[in-house]
């Protein structure tokens, strides 16, 4: 529905023209077209249509009552008029009945086209909204099959897992956001599975690309010899293009990127006429684009263009249910490619590895396991790497948690309140999150605080 397009208009030539041009500059709407006013609504009811562009003045009923009944009987469907009646009083009664945006047939198409995306964008953000809105109390997975690569029982992890499920219908771009090894390409994956598990999934990696290279690899190349060369564009078709580390792309390389999300067509190098791109962007990053973009690093067009969908993963560190889990996962593939008999998991070992870091998340822990089954024999898990993961991690802290005092101490009371007080600032006032970072109970914190 949110790319359904209804023209409304008398002059035959002028709704030709419009219907082309749309279809040319906004391939992913479908357009339709109507000559007679009295056939908009039956032909709304027929079929579901998320904006109207609507001439105002036509036979048979005005474009004024027609729109006062579209919002009246469809009140989320986008209208925006399109006259040649250059009048300032009725583009303010259009626009106080709810029309969405106003132009006259004389101006500039350009405004008129962008526009229609811009409403088609709110539209689409909207209906992704109702989505998450009708499936938040829906705890299962209706796609579990899509996420064979995730292992989690954690509730932040499949709370994410639930969010992909509601994005993959929308033509959107998503952001995956993350620590370097949270899994963000499994991710990425995970939503090719759910919405194009039959069309390609093309994989880029931006980290050190300039243009040249930008241009030539996802835009291809043409030549008048022949010999053309397609690019990832056109080889990821109606399927996925994951755009790997996004923030390690130059300000002149992004804006080549801007342009296929803008307009989603593209030139390859050497072409003189721009070529539609149906593939679905999926980009991800480890550093925050956003301190990027005030940094003058990232441009701001890009940055709001691609987290229409944002997806944060959560690090291994915030992940204490899984690493059991995760543990025994990478016993199997690691005893599987090292052609070894496979190890039993000692039964404390995920508990000792709580307060252990992991700064390289997935990864890391990935590849201790692999060391883990290489050392082992065949019944027991060697836990050498992990201890000496443990005791860094421990010699870590104590370097972290040296204080300096001055010439007079502070009482025990003093210090029990500085405490208190830096964990209760440091977790904007979460008593769960801030118990934690004391290692003492909610309900201990809870009555230290009630005695202060």
């Amino acid at each position: 529905m949110a790319r359904n397009i209804l023209l409304v208009d008398d002059e035959a030539q002028w709704l030709r023209a419009l219907s082309v041009t749309l279809k040319r500059r906004v391939p992913e709407a479908h357009v339709d077209t109507c000559m007679d006013g009295r056939q908009v609504l039956e032909r709304m009811q027929s079929k579901k249509y998320s904006l109207v562009l609507l001439d105002l003045t036509m036979p048979f009923r005005s474009g004024e009552d027609i729109l006062q009944d579209i919002k009246l009987n469809h009140p989320n469907c986008r209208v925006i008029i399109v006259t040649g009646v250059n009048e300032i009083d009725s583009a303010v009664r259009c626009m106080k009945r709810g029309a969405y945006d106003y132009f006259n047939k004389a101006g500039e198409v350009e405004a008129l086209v962008g526009s229609v995306r811009r409403a088609l964008e709110v539209i689409g953000l909207e209906a992704n909204l109702e989505q998450v809105r009708e499936s938040f109390f829906d705890r299962e997975l209706k796609r579990p099959d899509s996420f064979k690569e995730i292992i989690s029982c954690e509730p932040a992890v499949l709370d994410r897992l639930r969010y992909l499920e509601v994005i993959a219908s929308s033509p959107a771009p998503v952001l995956i956001i993350g620590e370097s090894g949270t899994g963000k390409d499994v991710f990425a994956k995970a939503l090719h599975q759910l919405a194009y598990p039959e069309q390609p999934f093309e994989v880029i990696s931006l980290t050190s690309m300039s243009l040249e290279q930008l241009r030539v690899t996802l835009f291809g190349s043409v030549s008048l010899e022949g010999g053309d060369t397609p690019g990832l564009v056109q080889l990821a078709g109606s399927g996925v293009l994951y755009l790997d580390e996004i923030g390690e792309l130059s300000m002149d390389a992004q804006s080549q990127l801007v342009e296929l999300l803008e307009h989603n067509q593209y030139f390859p190098v050497g072409a003189q006429k721009p070529v539609c791109s149906e593939c679905r962007i999926v980009a991800s990053s480890s550093h925050d684009l956003k301190a990027l973009h005030q940094q003058g690093r990232f441009r701001g067009d890009l940055l709001y263009r691609l987290n229409a969908h944002e997806l944060a993963l959560p690090p291994l560190r915030e992940r204490r249910l899984d690493i059991g889990l995760l543990i025994n996962h990478f016993i199997d593939i690691a005893a599987q490619e090292l052609n070894r008999e496979r190890p039993l998991q000692p039964s404390n070992l995920a508990n000792q590895l709580w307060r252990y870091g992991f700064p390289g998340n997935l990864l890391e822990l990935k590849g201790m396991v692999f060391d883990a089954v290489s050392r082992s024999d065949n019944y027991k898990l060697n836990i050498s790497a992990f201890a000496e993961a443990i005791q860094s991690g421990a010699n870590n802290r104590q370097q972290q948690l040296s204080i300096s005092f001055g010439e007079q101490l502070p009482t025990l009371a003093e210090a029990n309140k500085a405490l208190v007080d830096e964990a209760m600032s440091r977790t904007a006032s979460n008593q769960t999150a801030a118990a934690r970072l004391l290692g003492i109970s909610q309900s201990a914190l809870s009555r230290r605080l009630t005695k202060e």
